[in-house]
């Protein structure tokens, strides 16, 4: 099996665009209550039927702490094809593409929790860039987050907060 993740880096990019546009504080399906956005957290699951979830949360203390699990209705895009990879890496090795075009072969039984979270890491660091997060009504030292429904991964790490993540 071969899971291409170019047509993923644009579909969630467009996915994650949308949500940003789209974001009311009065009606914002996340945690907090109305006001600017402190954290925006992009969770995801491959195992369990696939998917993204960019959850907005407005608590003025928040912090990668898994509330966003919370928040996942209403929030997702699904990525089916994801749970098909997953599947098929636990009967033998799958090629993988990544949003640059290089392909590499993942041993069977790999998982997929580390480059998915570096796809949605580099889907988040280039909406930063293309200022997809201007016109957000951000919190001072709004931050960025990724991390795996169950905690296979997690980006930036704990330590780094505040540093490359900022939106």
């Amino acid at each position: 099996m071969r899971l291409d993740l170019r047509r993923d880096f644009v579909e969630i990019y467009a996915y994650l665009a949308g949500r940003v546009a789209s974001f009311d504080p009065a009606t914002n399906e996340g945690p907090g209550d109305t006001g600017p956005v402190k954290m925006i957290e992009v969770g995801y699951e491959y195992s369990q039927g696939g998917w993204v979830a960019v959850v907005f949360d407005t608590r003025p203390d928040a912090e990668p702490d898994g509330e966003w699990n919370s928040h996942i209705e209403g929030n997702v895009l699904e990525r089916p094809h994801w749970e098909e990879a997953d599947e098929a890496n636990i009967e033998g090795p799958i090629t993988l593409i990544d949003p640059d075009g290089n392909e590499s072969v993942l041993p069977e039984g790999t998982g997929l929790a580390e480059p998915l979270g570096e796809l949605i890491k580099a889907v988040l660091l280039k909406a930063r860039a293309d200022g997809v997060f201007d016109a957000l009504p951000k919190a001072d030292g709004c931050e960025l987050g990724v991390e795996h429904h169950d905690g296979a991964y997690g980006w930036p790490a704990y330590d780094d907060r505040g540093r490359d993540n900022l939106a």
